[in-house]
């Protein structure tokens, strides 16, 4: 008797140390990646043919729902050009945008949302859409491929990133 008593209190003893996994809320990641404006074109030259210039990014997201993240994105063109239709000339553009984020899977996440693009010569709104996969290692650690489309007025453009990050 005193056996089973013992092997029970010990089964109920072993339920109730069951291992539980830290939900982490927050992620913070910084990319990595180019930015590819179709209409643009090399500082002194006046043909549209498409410039491809090197970006930095930093972003923030928080969980609100196991589907769903808000955050903020912050990238840095590292480069210039001009949008000869529009006589614009942009020259390390700063775009900070508020995002929301969709988890369709563990590993697909879409995203929409809008801000500005700070620059020197003129400031202009944007709209952002786009995509990552990503995949998580070790247990609070993220590498994810990114895909973006900018709308901005009179010129839209494209960019694709590498971003490292930390969930906690």
């Amino acid at each position: 008797m005193n056996i089973v008593v013992l092997l029970l209190l010990m089964a109920s003893m072993s339920m109730g140390q069951e291992t539980e996994e830290k939900e982490f809320k927050n992620l913070f990641t910084i990319a990595f990646g180019y930015t590819y404006v179709p209409e643009g074109s090399a500082e002194g030259s006046l043909e549209a043919d498409g410039v491809l210039i090197p970006a930095i990014g930093l972003d923030y997201f928080r969980r609100i729902h196991p589907k769903w993240e808000i955050g903020t994105m912050i990238d840095l063109e590292l480069g210039e050009y001009i949008i000869a239709k529009r006589h614009l000339n942009r020259q390390n553009a700063l775009v900070i945008a508020g995002i929301a984020a969709y988890n369709l899977t563990d590993h697909l996440t879409f995203y929409g949302g809008g801000g500005i693009e700070l620059e020197k010569h003129e400031n202009l709104w944007i709209g952002r859409l786009g995509g990552e996969y990503g995949y998580k290692f070790g247990r609070d650690w993220v590498i994810a491929t990114g895909f973006f489309y900018d709308l901005k007025k009179g010129y839209d453009s494209w960019s694709f990133s590498v971003a490292f990050g930390k969930e906690f």
